[in-house]
């Protein structure tokens, strides 16, 4: 079970915690990318307002010289410069406000997203960081790579590495199943498409946590929720097809499917 699961240590929180906060974390690693985000897009803006200036020069010098018939294929070039510079901004005023949010904020939408009080949430940071509290890989080579980060097991809390940082109380689990997503790359001229194998935790106040796993990580993750949780249910460790088979599931588990 070591293979998957480690227990906090002091190496751990001081490289991945170092200001001793799960939340200040996330809020430097969004403040990282957004920034990089915003340079990025900053030069297509900055493109684009090139482009909507250029286009209404032309379109005055088409009229100033009575060259009518090309002024509706003009003035169409200057909307599409104008639309695109209006989204580039848009994008930008959303990616500020991302670097701009403190880790009170960060808390706040994961109490949201969670349906918990904002004192959890933070009492659940605290006990990230106590000795007994489990650090859960489920993931391996390049897809631990790509994913949200570890996922953590604490006294009363149990996290799985997912964007909306929801958090689930132990004591309110009622589903712990492996689930099947799918999504489509191209290949060539063909779109193929992926399925993944995730676990999927449902509590009783109808939040639900999906996060990618590997079967014997998956296992495992379910065997430990069994020691500490009554009654959840795994489903048998059959993987639930995403789509109307998940939702019949969440239904009949939180007893609206009667």
């Amino acid at each position: 079970m070591t293979e998957y699961f480690t227990k906090m240590n002091e190496d751990y929180a001081r490289k991945h915690f170092p200001d001793g906060s799960v939340f200040e974390k996330t809020k430097k690693v969004v403040k990282r990318t957004s920034i990089f985000s915003t340079v990025f897009i900053t030069v297509f803006a900055v493109a684009s307002l090139w482009g909507l200036v250029w286009s209404v020069g032309r379109a005055l010098e088409l009229k100033a010289e009575g060259r009518d018939d090309m002024m509706g294929i003009s003035m169409g070039i200057c909307g599409f410069f104008g639309v695109v510079f209006l989204a580039f901004l848009v994008i930008l005023w959303f990616i500020i406000k991302q670097i701009r949010k403190k880790r009170e904020d960060y808390i706040a939408g994961s109490a949201k997203r969670s349906k918990l009080p904002e004192r959890e949430i933070e009492e659940f940071e605290r006990q990230v960081l106590a000795p007994d509290c489990y650090i859960l890989r489920l993931t391996e080579g390049l897809e631990r790579v790509l994913s949200n980060g570890d996922g953590f097991l604490t006294r009363d809390y149990i996290y799985l590495a997912n964007p909306s940082q929801t958090v689930i109380r132990v004591d309110s689990l009622k589903a712990c199943s492996f689930s099947d997503y799918t999504y489509f790359v191209n290949v060539g001229k063909r779109q193929k498409t992926v399925h993944c194998l995730a676990v999927y935790l449902l509590a009783s106040n109808g939040v639900s946590v999906l996060s990618d796993t590997t079967r014997k990580a998956g296992e495992a993750l379910m065997a430990l929720l069994q020691e500490r949780v009554s009654g959840i249910d795994t489903n048998g460790g059959r993987v639930l097809s995403e789509g109307r088979e998940m939702d019949d599931y969440t239904k009949r588990i939180l007893g609206q499917g009667q």
